[in-house]
C-alpha cells in the first residue's frame, strides 16, 4: 500500500498559566513533542524542559503564533479567544490552537482544525490525558471528507482557496461531489468507504456525472475543467525539476524557461516537490533565486552521483565541462528517487532535457506502481 512519506515535524507549543495546568503540561509534553511555557510563577529556576515567562498570556502568544504550527492552552476558553482575536488572518496560515480546561475534561479544537491541523491536536491531546476532544468542523462531525485536510495530508496546496467554502458546503449537505484522481495520488481520505454522495473517480467519467461541486487532484493543467460545476484543484507536489546552466544566467531566464517548459507540457508548476542541480552551482543566484522564489528547496548532487544515473540525452560537451553527461536529468531523477513524496511507486523522466541560450531544465514525476493483473481465468464450460 503506498503511504505519503513523512514530512517535517511540527513544532508545537504547550501554555499554561496555574499548578494544575502544569501537572497536565507535563503529560503532554513529551507525546506532543511540544516546548512548555509555564508562568515564571509556577517554573521551577532549575527545570531545563520550561520556558517561564511573565503569566501574561496576551504578551506571550504574538510571537508564538507565528513560530509554532500548532500550540496546546491549558486555561479558561474566555482568555485564548480574547487574546488570539487580534492575532488571528487566516486559515491557511493560522496555526492550530487547541484549549484545554485545567481538569483535563475537555480538548477544544478552537482554531484552525484542519489546515492547522488543530482537530488531529485535539484528538492527540485527548487520548493522552482522557479528555473529551470536541470538534465542531462539519465534514468531521458528519464523518465525511474534506478536501483541504486532502490537501494537508499529502502536502500539497490547494486553489482557489476561496471556493473551499463552497465545495465544503457541498459535501457537508449531502450533494453530489464529484472527486477526480486521474493520477491516482494516494490520499488517505480516499482509502475507506466514502459517503453515498462522494463520487470518486480515478479517470475522467464520460460523461461526467451531475454534481454540486468537484475536487480535482492533478498536477496537469486540465482544459476539461471548465466543464466541472465549482471545484477546487488540489496540486499534490509530485514534480522535481533539475537545471543545468551557464555560470551567471539570469534568474528571468531560468523563470522564463520553467514557464515555457511546464506550459508547453500542460504542467502546474504548484506541483513541483523541489529544484535539483549539480554541487557546483549551489550558488548559482539565478538558480537560488528561482527557487526562493517559488518557495521550494533546492538539492544538489556530486558529479560522480549524476553519472551514475543512466539518461536518454548524455551530452559529451557537459561532461567535458563538469565531469558527467548531464545535469537536468539525472538531478531531477535523483531529487526524486533519493526523496520520494510517497512511499512506493516509480519514478520516470517526464520532460527530458529542453533548452534556451544558456539553461537546460528537465522534469521528472513520482507515479504510482501499477497493481500486477488479475490471473487468468478459465471460461466456465
Amino acid at each position: 500500500m503506498m503511504t505519503p512519506a513523512p514530512g517535517p515535524e511540527e513544532r508545537r507549543a504547550i501554555i499554561t498559566i496555574t499548578k494544575p495546568g502544569l501537572a497536565l503540561a507535563r503529560k503532554l509534553k513529551a507525546p506532543l513533542h511540544a516546548d512548555l511555557y509555564v508562568s515564571e510563577r509556577y517554573a521551577g529556576p532549575d527545570d531545563p524542559d520550561i520556558r517561564s515567562f511573565d503569566g501574561v498570556v496576551k504578551n506571550l502568544l504574538p510571537d508564538l503564533f507565528t513560530r509554532y504550527d500548532g500550540i496546546v492552552l491549558i486555561m479558561a476558553l474566555g482568555i485564548v479567544v480574547r487574546t488570539i482575536a487580534p492575532l488571528i488572518q487566516d486559515k491557511k496560515y493560522d496555526p492550530g490552537i487547541v484549549v484545554v480546561d485545567v481538569s483535563g475534561k475537555f480538548a477544544i479544537s478552537l482554531l484552525s482544525g484542519h489546515l492547522g491541523g488543530a482537530n488531529q491536536l485535539a484528538r492527540e491531546v485527548a487520548d493522552t490525558i482522557g479528555a473529551i476532544p470536541v470538534i465542531t468542523t462539519g465534514t468531521d462531525v458528519t464523518g465525511t471528507i474534506a478536501p483541504d485536510l486532502m490537501a494537508k495530508e499529502i502536502g500539497a496546496d490547494l486553489m482557489p482557496f476561496e471556493l473551499l467554502k463552497r465545495v465544503s458546503s457541498a459535501i457537508v449537505d449531502g450533494d453530489k461531489v464529484l472527486i477526480l484522481n486521474p493520477e491516482r495520488i494516494p490520499v488517505p481520505s480516499l482509502s475507506g468507504t466514502l459517503k453515498p454522495n462522494i463520487l470518486s473517480h480515478e479517470q475522467w467519467p464520460d460523461p461526467l456525472p451531475a454534481a454540486r461541486a468537484a475536487v480535482l487532484i492533478s498536477t496537469r493543467i486540465e482544459p476539461r475543467t471548465d466543464t466541472l460545476p465549482v471545484h477546487v484543484i488540489i496540486r499534490p507536489r509530485t514534480l522535481t525539476v533539475g537545471i543545468g546552466c551557464n555560470r551567471g544566467t539570469s534568474r528571468e531566464e531560468i523563470r522564463t524557461l520553467l514557464r515555457d517548459t511546464f506550459a508547453r507540457h500542460g504542467l502546474s508548476t504548484d506541483s513541483i516537490l523541489r529544484f535539483a542541480s549539480i554541487d557546483l552551482k549551489s550558488d548559482e543566484e539565478g538558480i537560488l533565486e528561482t527557487a526562493k522564489i517559488m518557495d521550494r528547496n533546492l538539492v544538489t548532487f556530486t558529479k560522480e552521483e549524476l553519472s551514475a544515473v543512466q539518461v536518454p540525452n548524455p551530452s559529451r560537451m557537459v561532461e567535458s565541462h563538469v565531469g558527467t553527461p548531464g545535469v537536468a536529468e539525472p538531478a531531477a531523477l535523483l531529487a526524486l528517487r533519493r526523496n520520494p513524496p510517497f512511499s512506493g511507486g516509480e519514478i520516470r523522466l517526464l520532460v527530458p532535457k529542453t533548452k534556451s541560450e544558456n539553461a537546460t531544465l528537465s522534469v521528472a514525476e513520482w507515479v504510482p506502481s501499477l497493481p500486477d493483473p488479475a490471473p487468468a481465468t478459465d471460461s466456465p464450460s
